[in-house]
């Protein structure tokens, strides 16, 4: 990935649209496995995202811009490197903001991926500053966009862009629709396990002390690392059903529904016993 700086199962929505075939849902599992990988955390974010949609959605560029709104900086990686592109930053930083579509807005097409066709046809943006300034550089006539919610402060948009004559269709609206849930889960884990990983390593013993069984609390340290349920019965020398077991036992302990969930529950009590010297913290409910 090139940066620079400025300043879970599918869905019923996505099963039943009618331009979303099978083999559309098979490589969307497929792809869902390049996101959740044991080494995402903040510094990956970007790569794996791209990776994510590179399965999903065809495009000549794809860009990750995070808007740290506390900071007033803008930080965008490219999925690849061109001679043009410092360029080309300069004059949408310049020319963006007359436009909804490039204006950082979450509330735009109600949260949900928009297009470049939904606001301008092609020859009325080729007649856009932004056009002239910008995305001429490199030839991007075809924009698509989605917002990825986060729970802190940074804006986070995901930009697909086509050189080419075709235009982006509903059905790479309904894929991206459902991308989005799992670009913002995705987030929030990498965040989360990229602070934690800063952290002193905890004990498993520690998680015992919260209220979990010796087993449970090593399942809990493997989980923070992202490792598949195979992985954990290989390293812990138990069977996979033995895994699954002491997994379904975190979930209710920690009421939560999901490996992602439990993942986050972990290393948000991971920190607080940190914090707390290893003294039994009260537990909390995290949804994904």
């Amino acid at each position: 990935m090139l940066a620079f700086v400025a300043g879970e199962s599918v869905s019923p929505h996505l099963r039943h649209h009618a331009m979303v075939t099978h083999a559309d849902l098979d490589t969307f599992n497929r792809a869902t496995l390049r996101l959740y990988t044991p080494e995402l955390d903040g510094g990956t974010y970007a790569t794996n995202a791209v990776a994510f949609l590179r399965e999903l959605v065809p495009a000549d560029m794809y860009c990750v811009g995070d808007m740290d709104k506390r900071a007033g900086t803008l930080g965008v990686d490219f999925s690849d490197l061109d001679p043009a592109l410092p360029r080309l930053l300069d004059g949408f930083a310049r020319t963006m903001s007359p436009y909804p579509l490039f204006n950082w807005d979450p509330t735009v097409n109600g949260g949900r991926p928009f297009f470049r066709g939904d606001f301008y046809s092609r020859r009325q943006f080729r007649d856009l500053d932004v056009w002239r300034e910008s995305f001429s550089l490199l030839g991007w006539q075809s924009h698509a966009a989605m917002h990825v919610l986060t729970d802190d402060a940074h804006v986070v948009f995901i930009g697909l862009e086509r050189s080419g004559p075709v235009e982006y269709t509903e059905r790479d609206r309904a894929v991206l629709t459902r991308a989005q849930h799992h670009l913002a889960n995705a987030r929030r884990l990498a965040t989360a396990r990229g602070g934690s990983r800063r952290q002193k390593p905890l004990d498993p013993a520690e998680f015992a002390r919260a209220g979990f069984s010796p087993r449970e609390a090593e399942v809990l340290m493997w989980l923070i690392e992202g490792k598949s349920n195979a992985e954990m019965a290989r390293l812990l020398g138990v069977h996979l059903q033995t895994v699954k077991f002491h997994l379904t036992s975190i979930f209710n302990k920690a009421g939560v529904g999901n490996r992602l969930a439990a993942s986050l529950y972990a290393i948000d009590l991971a920190d607080r016993l940190r914090r707390s010297g290893g003294r039994k913290a009260l537990t909390a409910r995290v949804r994904a």
